[in-house]
């Protein structure tokens, strides 16, 4: 039995590898051959939640220090966008959402916030020298790439209906900031959402790992 678990943990860390960059949310050829039960598939993506947690806090707590001297003041919690405004549901509305809608809702914001990522991780590489901050999100990136294939999995593995993936910036001032200040700002505050979803994706794992157990 332990064997077993083994080769299928193999498999799946396989197929986290050979997974393309980028966030895409679509179909995951390697899914049914993985024959992961429902809880399996959700552990494994609660385990990944919490490694891009780990990456999101310390590219924020990065940035924080790199751009505004370690004042968190100039990324104010009442700074929000329309775009980026799921994060911010109560937790009471967001627990009324069924298991599905919670994880399709997740799926989309994990996609967007992966775009807003690119852009911030652009207008590090923009900046004069290496910069810390760089590297942090790069890594994020990275760690969110294993992420929404294991929740692609999980969404396969529980029956649920693929969603229709995001692919660009609604926003124009969003994507593009007309100026310096400005651009600082959206990297903050889309810093500091990410970190905010990701804890919540987390939490929902945990609650769904106790409901296939």
């Amino acid at each position: 039995m332990k064997q077993y678990m083994m080769m299928k943990m193999i498999a799946f860390t396989v197929a986290l590898l050979l997974t393309p960059g980028g966030c895409s949310a679509g179909p995951v050829p390697t899914t049914q051959a993985l024959l992961l039960t429902p809880l399996e598939t959700i552990m494994n993506a609660r385990t990944l939640a919490a490694r891009v947690y780990e990456r999101a806090s310390d590219a924020y707590d990065t940035f924080i220090q790199d751009e505004f001297g370690g004042d968190s003041g100039f990324c104010v919690e009442d700074i929000t966008w329309n775009e980026l405004f799921s994060v911010r549901i109560p937790t009471l509305e967001w627990r009324n959402f069924g298991d599905e809608e919670r994880l399709q809702r997740l799926r989309r914001d994990l996609q967007l916030f992966g775009l807003f990522l690119d852009e911030v991780l652009l207008d590090e590489q923009d900046k004069q020298g290496h910069t810390d901050t760089a590297d942090k999100v790069q890594q994020t990136i990275h760690q969110l790439d294993g992420l929404m294939v294991a929740i692609a999995i999980a969404n396969d593995a529980m029956g649920f209906i693929p969603p229709t993936d995001v692919t660009e910036i609604m926003s124009d001032s969003l994507r593009d900031p007309a100026t310096e200040s400005a651009r600082a700002i959206r990297d903050c505050v889309v810093l500091r959402d990410f970190k905010t979803l990701v804890e919540r994706g987390h939490r929902d794992f945990t609650l769904l790992s106790r409901k296939y157990s």
